[in-house]
């Protein structure tokens, strides 16, 4: 735009020019050539009128390119005008748009926060779940039996998923889960075995009749159960006859199944 400007300011300087020096020749011309006016002959007259119609024709044309100039300068001016309002407008444009860029920089960073704190927050309740998935998917056991003869020692034996044996002797053992917290020596009596979380596969519930007590009157009768998460199942009473202290005198009585989901399935024999 400066560099259109510049060459109509220079066109018109030299168009000015033109017309003052002609101008200026054609008065020196008449100025020395005055005191033989009288004394020129036609055709003399004929051709200064020629060029001074010649000077005058080239006097409007630069006058009319004159015009032209000033016409397109001007043009050019306003149209320099409404550029320079475009580019106010555009920078305006460009300012608020930074504006809203850097505010939804601002949000994308308060979302971004949000969602790690959120990703936090579900990480958290799936570990949570997972516990309480690993709860619900263990059971306790607690097998109880219980009998009212006098004098009667009934033993209750439970042997667990590793082939382990409880009872009297061994109401508890190193690296096993699972106690004997209960015996009961003379009759009536009762006597527990309870484990807090049951591993998973088959434990034998059995009765053994260790003692009549000097009480041999009476078979001994065994009333027995098992607790467990999902409430109580009663067992078989259970007649005792036949006693001794060895543990092949134990009679199995039930198998008690733990599933991978924590059920529990009973089966008497």
């Amino acid at each position: 735009m400066k560099s259109r400007n510049r060459e109509i300011n220079v066109f018109s300087m030299s168009a000015l020019d033109l017309f003052a020096s002609a101008l200026g020749a054609f008065i020196v011309v008449s100025i020395v050539l005055m005191p033989y006016f009288l004394h020129v002959d036609p055709e003399e007259v004929a051709r200064l009128r020629q060029e001074l119609q010649q000077e005058q024709s080239t006097s409007a044309e630069i006058r009319r390119r004159l015009e032209e100039a000033q016409s397109e300068l001007q043009e050019c001016r306003q149209q320099e005008a409404a550029c320079r309002e475009d580019l106010a407008a555009l920078q305006q444009e460009v300012a608020r748009l930074r504006d809203m860029l850097d505010q939804a920089q601002a949000e994308l960073a308060e979302a971004r926060e949000d969602l790690r704190q959120a990703q936090n927050e579900l990480q958290q309740c799936r570990a949570e779940l997972d516990v309480c998935e690993e709860k619900l998917s263990r059971t306790f056991l607690a097998i109880v039996i219980q009998w009212s003869t006098e004098g009667h020692d009934v033993d209750l034996h439970v042997i667990d998923t590793a082939g382990e044996r409880f009872y009297y002797q061994n109401k508890t053992i190193p690296g096993r889960e699972g106690e004997l917290s209960v015996d009961t020596t003379r009759g009536p009596g009762v006597e527990i075995w309870e484990v807090a979380v049951a591993p998973v596969g088959e434990y034998q519930v059995l009765y053994n009749f260790y003692s009549d007590g000097d009480n041999d009157d009476e078979p001994a009768i065994v009333r027995g159960g098992v607790y467990h998460r999902e409430g109580y199942y009663p067992l078989d009473d259970r007649t005792l006859t036949r006693t001794g202290r060895d543990n092949a005198n134990a009679e199995l009585v039930a198998i008690v199944t733990v599933k991978d989901d924590g059920s529990v399935e009973i089966s008497q024999r």
